[in-house]
């Protein structure tokens, strides 16, 4: 059970940080767009953030219902 609960853990606290890398990517993008002049297509990057956000948000959520549920001290 430890194990299980190990890798579940390292999952997501990978999922975390992809999605605090995508939200402080887009947040840089939305603020400082002229920061790459040559960058034609900031929309397109700012999508593909989405993405990657949504993505690891969503695996997030689901791996949540795979940890072990935790007993009350009275058995409940």
């Amino acid at each position: 059970m430890e194990k299980m609960t190990n890798r579940i853990q390292s999952l997501v606290k990978g999922y975390e940080s992809k999605v605090l890398e995508a939200d402080e990517n887009i947040k840089l993008l939305l603020n400082n767009a002229g920061i790459i002049p040559e960058h034609t297509d900031i929309n397109k990057d700012i999508d593909k953030w989405l993405e990657v956000k949504s993505s690891n948000f969503g695996k997030l959520q689901h791996i949540a219902s795979y940890l072990p549920k935790k007993e009350n001290k009275d058995g409940k």
